[in-house]
């Protein structure tokens, strides 16, 4: 898995975007607003945020969701 250091809010959102299984530091002052917003529209999505030494950290890890029948 690769780890990138991003300096803004909007290059984390568009590596998420992605899809890819991806560690994303958030090298810059996240606001509660910015965080608030990757946790709803992310965690759902099995993105897990979490505390670094000095940076959060969220991770992406692709797995397999069934489709529902």
């Amino acid at each position: 898995m690769s780890k990138v250091q991003v300096k803004s809010f909007s290059e984390a959102q568009e590596l998420l975007s992605i899809g890819d299984e991806i560690d994303i530091e958030l090298a810059f002052d996240v606001t509660t607003d910015e965080f608030f917003t990757l946790a709803k529209e992310w965690c759902c999505e099995g993105v897990k945020i979490k505390k670094g030494d000095k940076f959060f950290i969220v991770s992406r890890k692709n797995f397999f969701i069934p489709a529902m029948s």
